[in-house]
């Protein structure tokens, strides 16, 4: 499915610009992996995560701060650790610019990880179910929780529009 690759790879350019310091392994796991790569442990953890505004608030300011060094964001490191979500945020962790913002902001790297999991699944979920060519190919069992589909409703100007200033930087 051609067309939907193009989407995909769009959208994963955004996300590595906006949250390139803290959430390059999550959002390489989130958008890189078929959802079945991760363990069944993993895929409940993702189910049972709950976005919200604190969380929201942090992740975006750690995500701004920016300033990781090359080395840190590179792309065949990250594809070493992606098996598991342990291994994404043990990743997170031994960065020190990533681990640092995290810190500063008051979120763990596990956090991290998981919200940029959720809040890729939500975006994705919600554009897909739009388009009735796409939506048959929403994996039932993967949707995100109701809880967090309303919530990216609720702040959806405000995630696309830090989606954006990713593309745009």
């Amino acid at each position: 499915m051609p067309e939907r690759s193009v989407v995909m790879k769009s959208r994963i350019k955004r996300l590595l610009k906006l949250a390139s310091v803290i959430v390059f392994p999550a959002v390489a796991l989130a958008t890189s992996l078929p959802a079945r790569a991760l363990t069944p442990a993993d895929q409940k953890e993702v189910q049972n995560f709950t976005l919200t505004d604190d969380f929201l608030k942090r992740f975006e300011a750690a995500a701004a701060e920016g300033g990781a060094r090359a080395e840190e964001n590179d792309p065949k490191k990250a594809t070493a650790m992606l098996s598991s979500i342990d291994a994404m945020s043990a990743s997170i962790a031994k960065t020190p610019a990533s681990k640092a913002a995290l810190d500063r902001h008051g979120l763990t790297p596990r956090q991290a990880a998981l919200g940029a999991i959720v809040l890729m699944r939500v975006q994705m979920t919600d554009e897909m179910l739009a388009d009735p060519k796409q939506a048959k190919y929403v994996d039932k069992a993967k949707i995100p929780s109701a809880e967090n589909m309303a919530f990216y409703h609720a702040h959806k100007a405000e995630i696309v529009k830090a989606f954006q200033r990713g593309k745009d930087d």
